[in-house]
């Protein structure tokens, strides 16, 4: 009954932006939830990710969309005794943690013929993050259809809590936040600190044959800022004196991704193979391989496997240990990190999804509301392995994770 209530409130929504161009009216409305587990002994983390999508058509040219998305977030961080990272005899007993974060969005999307432009528009707020951010991207199709091209652009001006350090200070003695109190106040131990992003992407997709169709993407990213987590801080000293790390202002990202798709029509099964190279300024190269297999089990019921692995270097400023270097008694080079994402790594994804889509027609409504219902489930499991990176000396246990997810769309 609940379900049904929601469904028509979104066809009422849709009714009421649209009834200047009924003929062409279609509502879609896209509640999700997404659930990643790590279910660690000394750190474990969940977070759950509520959301819902609505977008109308009031005319056969205008498509207005919104939606909204939370991350709810829990655990608890490493528990640590000493080691390389911390060479003085401290026991520390893991730190437990809550955070919310919301997002709200809404945009437009254009299509005139085989020419198509859409611009979104997105506001997220947390205990110590604020984000703001627009894109805009345009597409066009023509040999009949055969070929689409498209180009996007997106810009964030993000805002980070940090402790209230000058920029003047030296990065050894500024320190890490203890908690995310008096964020975005006027507390006098707090402060407030930039985050700029541009992300470009350009993309050519291309039908080859009735069975087999490929696509090539190429992304770049500019990030500005602090681009530290202002929690984290590092033992830099022998003494095992710690400070926020010390990451650089500017980071260039750029990958190229390569996907094909072929249908083996005696196996009834769609194969899809991918790759993705990545580089960036920091000095990371890493490699994407992927593979997927779908198939319709049922006339309206599809099932896919798909599999992913992925391989990384370090970051060219990255140690599991900062206390060794020249001079004795200060950090090795002038940046350093506690980010595992930035040690050399590689991870193992496997995992699958049904998908249930049944169409109707305005004579014949699913639930008398719908034009189309969809339901998905998807469940997969990551392992990753961190070949340098180490909490005091201790392989971390926290490398398992597992994401379930459970989706609903609805067309009116």
């Amino acid at each position: 009954m609940q379900l049904r209530r929601l469904l028509r409130i979104g066809a009422g929504l849709a009714a009421l932006l649209g009834s200047a161009a009924a003929s062409a009216q279609v509502a879609e409305f896209a509640p999700r939830t997404t659930v990643f587990i790590e279910p660690s002994k000394t750190s474990k983390l969940l977070v759950i990710n509520p959301s819902a999508e609505l977008s109308v058509t009031p005319t056969d040219w205008l498509e207005l969309h919104g939606g909204y998305e939370a991350d709810i977030v829990s655990g608890a961080t490493e528990s640590l005794k000493g080691g390389r990272l911390s060479p003085v005899d401290i026991v520390s007993s893991a730190t437990h943690f809550k955070d919310t974060r919301h997002q709200a969005t809404g945009g437009f999307g254009l299509t005139r013929d085989n020419t198509k432009l859409s611009a979104t528009y997105s506001y997220g707020t947390e205990n110590d993050y604020r984000s703001n951010a627009f894109s805009v991207q345009s597409g066009t199709s023509f040999l009949q259809k055969d070929t689409e091209l498209t180009l996007a652009y997106g810009r964030g001006f993000d805002r980070v809590c940090t402790t209230n350090f000058a920029d003047s200070d030296s990065p050894s003695v500024k320190s890490p936040l203890d908690s995310s109190k008096g964020c975005f106040t006027k507390a006098a131990d707090r402060a407030s600190r930039k985050v700029d992003l541009d992300n470009f992407q350009t993309g050519w997709t291309q039908t080859w044959t009735p069975v087999f169709a490929t696509q090539l993407v190429l992304y770049g990213a500019l990030q500005h800022g602090f681009l530290e987590n202002p929690y984290r801080g590092v033992v830099i000293a022998p003494a095992g004196d710690q400070a926020l790390e010390n990451h650089p202002d500017n980071r260039l990202r750029l990958a190229v991704a390569l996907r094909g798709k072929y249908y083996l029509r005696p196996l009834k099964v769609a194969l899809s193979l991918g790759t993705r190279l990545y580089r960036d300024t920091w000095d990371i190269l890493g490699q994407t391989y992927d593979l997927e297999l779908e198939r319709y089990m049922l006339p309206d019921v599809r099932v896919m496997l798909h599999g992913r692995y992925y391989t990384q270097t370090g970051a060219l400023f990255w140690s599991d240990d900062y206390t060794g270097g020249e001079p004795h008694d200060g950090p090795r080079g002038q940046y350093w990190t506690g980010d595992r994402e930035l040690s050399p790594l590689s991870s193992y994804m496997l995992g699958a999804r049904m998908v249930f889509k049944k169409n109707g027609d305005p004579a014949n409504r699913i639930a008398h509301v719908m034009l189309g219902f969809e339901t998905s489930f998807s469940f997969d499991l990551m392992k990753t392995n961190l070949k340098d990176f180490t909490w005091g000396g201790s392989k971390p246990d926290d490398t398992l994770a597992a994401i379930v997810s459970l989706g609903i769309r609805g067309q009116f």
